[in-house]
């Protein structure tokens, strides 16, 4: 499948890398249909998510763990319900980055996951349970847990 995008133009995924959000993402309740797609440059691979209905949003992502290592999300029932898991062990959890004037300020929202089912093929973004995550983690100034 080939979506149209505004930063990479046109790109090819597979139809497995599709995500149902029924709620869309905070800001952008009206996109329902997510792709995931890696692009690579310099030989450094970096995760997307991009709307399939709107070449905006389209959101640079990450894997928590790579830079808040031991980060375990507390999700509420109803969060698992609606992703059609018993169990955060049947998730995936990623990140959204902000990446302003210079990555070393870059920051990442640990405290509003994307958490994806991918037997269900459901996304939502949630707002975890756990009290020491924030909105704006910036791994590189901060670099203890917790973030500024």
């Amino acid at each position: 499948m080939e979506i149209n995008t505004r930063d990479f133009g046109i790109v090819h995924i597979e139809e497995d890398a599709l995500y149902d959000f029924p709620e869309g993402v905070y800001g952008f309740e009206e996109d329902t249909c997510f792709a995931i797609f890696h692009k690579t440059f310099d030989d450094v691979s970096f995760l997307y998510l991009q709307s399939v209905q709107n070449i905006i949003p389209c959101f640079l992502i990450f894997e928590p763990e790579d830079f808040y290592p031991g980060y375990a999300p507390l999700l509420s029932q109803e969060d698992l319900a609606a992703c059609g898991a018993e169990s955060s062990e049947d998730l995936i959890f990623l990140v959204i980055a902000n990446v302003p004037d210079s990555i070393e300020e870059m920051s990442l929202n640990i405290k509003s996951p994307l958490v994806l089912n991918p037997k269900t093929k459901i996304g939502r973004q949630v707002i975890l349970q756990n009290p020491e995550y924030t909105v704006r983690y910036q791994p590189f100034l901060n670099q203890s847990k917790g973030g500024a």
